[in-house]
Order: structure tokens, then C-alpha cells, then sequence
């Protein structure tokens, strides 16, 4: 069970639930699909053995701040010991970028292997540099979520490279809506993803400046590092009602969204403005992540309706 916390387990259903989703509710809709089954439970291996290792890095870099943030939750050090952690990152590593790998020379694409190693890269300098500056490791980590539904969706259209035009007519492969939301999925998990994370960078402020981290409220201080995240929520709130009036503008998108994704929205803006402790910062972050989870059930909607 601690094997399963460390790796954040919860998270990881998340993950695979974000890329089956994307693959049948979405893409289903608007293209024949191309990659195998295989192909792609091979793909989510390796999208999830890489974050998974993530986690396990950044828990076993992170330490010495958790205990003093949220020493209840510390695992690396005193369930598992560090040497243990890191074996087990390497292991997960390894085994996402060969999966990563057979699923690049699957569909004749070799070079898209190194994508994975370059993941692993980021991840590792994630934990050790970019977590401990300020915006920069919040933006890594928002980008590193938008890539979860971003890399199926590349490696679904990655085989249609090699089809001539003229085999690609008769398919019916509708570009302009594959485009339009994969790019909005892709935004608006960046933005809940980039709010996310200075939420919690706030909650656990005191214990990052104990141990050097220079994140947000401790650069900047917590004034600024409030304004700019209501600032975040701020335009993720109104892109959302922008799309939602544009494009989501049936009925059953206008109530499934309004009472799961917009007033939720406006909620954590308000709580935002009103927070004054951990606590109120670990709700707000919760809501968040509520939030995206309904933005997958959105899809499912849509693709049974």
C-alpha cells in the first residue's frame, strides 16, 4: 500500500482514465483510429510508468519539506527507504521508454522515442532545479499534465503520415474538430493544472522556505503570489465561458458545465480571495482537480448522447 500512495495510485487512474477517454470519446468521433490495441495499452504503460517515476523523484527530493508540511503523508525515508525509491524510479523509467519506444517503431516513427526519454529528463530536473523556482516549475508541471491527452492524440495521428492523400479522402477525417478540441482540452488542463499548482504552493509555503525552496509566495510574497493566481483563475474562468458560449452552447453541455465547471470556477475564485489558511488553500486545490475530472466526464457525455 505505501508502494501504491508513493506513487500516487489515485492520480495514475486519473491518467488512464485522461487517455481512454481522449482516444474513445473523442477521437473515436472524428477519425477512424490507428493505433492497435496493443499499441496503445503499450502507450499508457508508458505514459503512467513515467509519471508514476515522477512522483517517486520528487517525493525523494522533497523530503525534508514534507515533513514539515505534511509529515503524515511521508513516505520516502521512513516507510520506503531512499535507496528503494530510487530503484524503483529507474525501474518505472526503463520500463516507460521501452514501452514508449515499441509504440514509436509500432507505427514506423522511431524517432518519437526519444520523446519519452525527454520526459524522463524534465521530470528529473523538475525535481531537483525547477521545483524550487519560482512560476517556472509550476509551468513545467502544467505543461507535463496538458501533455497526457496531447500525446495520444499525437501518436493516434502519427500513422496518417505515412498515408497518400488520396487514401486519406475516403476516411473522412474531420482535422478542424480534432484540432479545435484537443487544443481547448489541451489549454484548459494547462491552466487548472498551472492555478493547481500555486494553490499549492501557498498551502505549503512555510515549509518550503525552511528548507530553501524559492517557489511563488516566498519570492514574490504571498500578496503577489495570491493576485497572480486569481489572476490564472481569472482567465481560465472567462476562456472557459468564452468557449462554452462559442462552441458548448447545447443544452445539456450549458447545464452538465455550468453547475460541475463554471460555478465550481467562480467558487475557487472567491475562496481564493477569501483563504487565510493551509486548509482553505487544500480545498481550493481539491476543487480543482474535481474540476478536470469533470472535464473528462463532459466527454463521456457528449460521446453518449
Amino acid at each position: 500500500m505505501k508502494y501504491l500512495q508513493l506513487i500516487r495510485y489515485k492520480n495514475l487512474f486519473i491518467v488512464i482514465a485522461t487517455m481512454l477517454v481522449v482516444r474513445y470519446a473523442l477521437l473515436a468521433q472524428f477519425m477512424p483510429l490507428q493505433l492497435s490495441t496493443t499499441g496503445f495499452i503499450l502507450l499508457v504503460v508508458a505514459t503512467v510508468c513515467i509519471t508514476a517515476a515522477g512522483y517517486v523523484i520528487n517525493d525523494y527530493f522533497d523530503v525534508n519539506a514534507d515533513m514539515m508540511n505534511k509529515p503524515e503523508k511521508v513516505i520516502v525515508g521512513s516507510s520506503i527507504s531512499r535507496r528503494s525509491a530510487m530503484i524503483l524510479h529507474w525501474i518505472l523509467n526503463v520500463i516507460g521508454c521501452i514501452c514508449g519506444a515499441l509504440v514509436a517503431f509500432g507505427i514506423a516513427q522511431p524517432t518519437y522515442s526519444f520523446v519519452f526519454i525527454f520526459i524522463c529528463g524534465i521530470l528529473w530536473f523538475y525535481s531537483t532545479t525547477f521545483s524550487k523556482e519560482p512560476i517556472v516549475g509550476n509551468v513545467v508541471v502544467a505543461l507535463l499534465v496538458a501533455a497526457v491527452p496531447l500525446i495520444t492524440v499525437l501518436f493516434e495521428m502519427l500513422p496518417l503520415l505515412s498515408f497518400p492523400i488520396d487514401e486519406l479522402r475516403p476516411m473522412h477525417i474531420q482535422f478542424e474538430e480534432i484540432l479545435l478540441w484537443s487544443f481547448g482540452y489541451t489549454l484548459f488542463a494547462f491552466l487548472l493544472t498551472l492555478e493547481r499548482e500555486m494553490v499549492k504552493d501557498i498551502e505549503d509555503m512555510e515549509g518550503d522556505r525552511t528548507y530553501g525552496r524559492n517557489t511563488l509566495p516566498i519570492a514574490y510574497g504571498l500578496k503577489t503570489a495570491r493576485h497572480t493566481t486569481l489572476a490564472v483563475g481569472f482567465v481560465t474562468l472567462c476562456s472557459f465561458i468564452y468557449a462554452q458560449i462559442c462552441k458548448l452552447n447545447d443544452v445539456v453541455s450549458v447545464l452538465f458545465l455550468s453547475a460541475l465547471v463554471t460555478i465550481p470556477l467562480i467558487y475557487v475564485l472567491v475562496a481564493l480571495a477569501k483563504a487565510d489558511s493551509s486548509q482553505d488553500y487544500a480545498r481550493i486545490s481539491l476543487c480543482l482537480k474535481l474540476v478536470m475530472v469533470m472535464g473528462l466526464a463532459y466527454l463521456i457525455l457528449i460521446r453518449c448522447i
